[in-house]
């Protein structure tokens, strides 16, 4: 009988393996430190369009003030300088309603994407779209790409896929967010999903610095990061790997020091 005492991580490993087997709070607590480190971000993202929206409305404001003077009294006519100046201000409050439309998209689609990623777990496997989870995740995320990170995405012709989708969107914000810390500088990644037979590959590449050979068979291990304390928790990519495996998929990774690295996730179309 092998003694307990000669390996107490190793011990303290199952007792965390047996916790995520048998409470899947365990995958919620670790969705939510995720969403906690987007709230800075997330609230630049819609605090930007806001105040573009807000700028517009006073500025809408001052412009109907000024259509009230250049509208000449009843029965007198439209001289050429107060047309001039109407299609001028009618031009103008067009472009800031158009700026304000799209301010207001942009909140709508940040938000939608958090719904999307803070509800609740789903009690039973549903159909689901992976591209919507893609970029809901991606909307999420895009502050820390902004200005540094191209996103490429190449969509397949892939049919819904039987999962939890919500648990499939903590597996890509896993991996979306490990791709763009892995880019030092500015990067790409490359975002591509086809279908092989009955199942569907999601595959995640990025141009960033690798994963060195050693490091690669411990990259899923419980508590395993490069990234130093303050960054990585060493929970991200084990999650990845709990939540593919319960939906009778895997994961593979390829990577080349210097050149990148890129993950494939393969999950059945059809829950067995």
């Amino acid at each position: 009988m092998n003694d307990p005492s000669a390996n107490p991580y190793g011990r303290i490993e199952e007792l965390i393996a047996e916790l995520r087997e048998h409470h899947p709070p365990f995958v919620q607590m670790e969705k939510m430190a995720s969403l906690g480190q987007l709230v800075a971000g997330i609230a630049h993202e819609i605090n930007t369009p806001l105040g573009a929206m807000i700028s517009n409305n006073d500025s809408i404001n001052r412009a109907v003030k000024k259509l009230e003077t250049a509208v000449p009294e009843p029965g007198q006519p439209l001289s050429d300088g107060q047309h001039t100046a109407l299609i001028e201000l009618l031009t103008a409050i067009k472009d800031m309603n158009d700026v304000t439309r799209m301010a207001g998209a942009r909140i709508l689609k940040i938000v939608d994407g958090l719904r999307r990623f803070a509800r609740a777990d789903e009690a039973e496997a549903e159909s689901a779209n992976i591209h919507e989870g893609l970029d809901s995740t991606l909307t999420l995320i895009q502050h820390q790409f902004k200005n540094r990170v191209e996103v490429h995405k190449n969509y397949g012709d892939i049919p819904e896929v039987t999962c939890y989708p919500n648990q499939l969107n903590q597996v890509f914000m896993n991996v979306l967010v490990n791709a763009g810390q892995a880019i030092e500088g500015k990067g790409e990644i490359f975002v591509r999903t086809c279908r092989e037979k009955d199942q569907v590959l999601v595959e995640i590449r990025d141009t960033g610095k690798g994963i060195e050979k050693e490091h690669l068979d411990s990259i899923f291990e419980l508590g395993f990061t490069t990234k130093g304390c303050s960054i990585g928790t060493g929970l991200g990519l084990t999650i990845v790997q709990q939540i593919i495996e319960k939906h009778n998929g895997r994961v593979e990774v390829e990577s080349e020091p210097g050149r990148g690295t890129t993950f494939r996730i393969i999950l059945p179309i059809e829950q067995g």
